[in-house]
């Protein structure tokens, strides 16, 4: 009788201890109140697999609050799923991201840096980690330290990217606690082996209200342009006179509100696509080629 019920429940106990891999369907994310998104779309062409994908589009001047005094501009889909950081060392977090890049996309196109990629900490300004491009490669950031140089993209295809990140503070000799795969390789010098998660992480965002055991940590993919004022003072026709700048804590100059002023150019319009997003606690429940498609 015992075996009987046994080969009854293993079944299920293996259904179970798998379930954490999860298919990031629409559903599954929601927007910032900053994101553009009525131009955003689930499309049944061009998909990396099964029936569907996600396509953003953001267009020269279109951004909100802050975002348009600061220079940038942003439609991204967040995770409604959040992990959270702990002292202890605790087990990986992977996801897994498919983005297609167009056979024209360059540096125009992201004015000169956009993120495609990255996770946040609620109450922290920079993000814990960012995978971010050019326009002809991507480079992955740890904060303000870049973690590995751009490797070139396949363009005119779809680019499947893994990410294993441990948001642990302890540090345990010998962990790896970033890593990257892109296309299935294995980006060695993306590797990272100390926690990147700090006490002034932690400190910043206790001070925007979170306690010390609610710093949630949000990943976000999509369109993200962060440098859009200096883009278009490089490649102005015009010069918009009596600018307006500001200086940030790194050091760093900002035009304000760029958008607000006739460059004699505008930013094109940015056009991406998104496939088999997931998120698991190993590199198999979330590789594509050992899942089913995210529809």
């Amino acid at each position: 009788m015992i075996k009987k019920i046994f080969k009854i429940l293993l079944p299920v106990l293996i259904l179970f201890n798998s379930s954490y891999a999860e298919p990031i369907v629409v559903k599954k994310t929601k927007w910032h109140h900053m994101d553009i998104k009525k131009h955003f779309e689930v499309v049944t062409e061009n998909v990396r697999a099964g029936k569907t994908a996600q396509k953003f589009e953001i267009r020269h001047g279109e951004c909100k609050k802050q975002d348009c005094k600061w220079g940038a501009h942003r439609t991204e889909k967040h995770l409604k799923i959040y992990q959270f950081s702990k002292k202890k060392f605790k087990d990986p977090v992977f996801y897994a991201v498919s983005v297609f890049i167009p056979e024209d996309f360059g540096y125009d196109f992201v004015a000169s840096k956009m993120s495609m990629f990255q996770a946040k900490m609620m109450g922290v300004d920079m993000p814990l980690w960012m995978v971010s491009t050019q326009g002809s490669g991507f480079q992955v950031r740890l904060g303000h330290y870049k973690r590995c140089e751009v490797h070139s993209f396949k363009k005119g295809t779809w680019n499947d990217f893994v990410v294993k990140t441990n948001y642990s503070r302890e540090r345990v000799k010998g962990e790896k606690y970033f890593e990257l795969w892109w296309n299935g390789k294995k980006i060695d010098e993306c590797t990272h082996y100390i926690p990147f998660i700090t006490k002034k992480h932690i400190q910043e965002s206790k001070s925007h209200g979170w306690s010390s055991n609610k710093q949630q940590i949000n990943m976000r993919y999509g369109i993200y342009k962060f440098r859009v004022g200096d883009y278009l003072s490089q490649i102005a026709k015009k010069k918009p006179k009596k600018m307006k700048t500001m200086t940030q804590p790194s050091g760093m100059k900002n035009i304000i509100n760029p958008f607000k002023y006739d460059w004699g150019v505008k930013i094109p319009t940015t056009i991406m696509l998104y496939d088999e997003i997931r998120i698991g606690k190993s590199f198999n429940e979330v590789d594509i080629k050992t899942n089913d498609p995210v529809d």
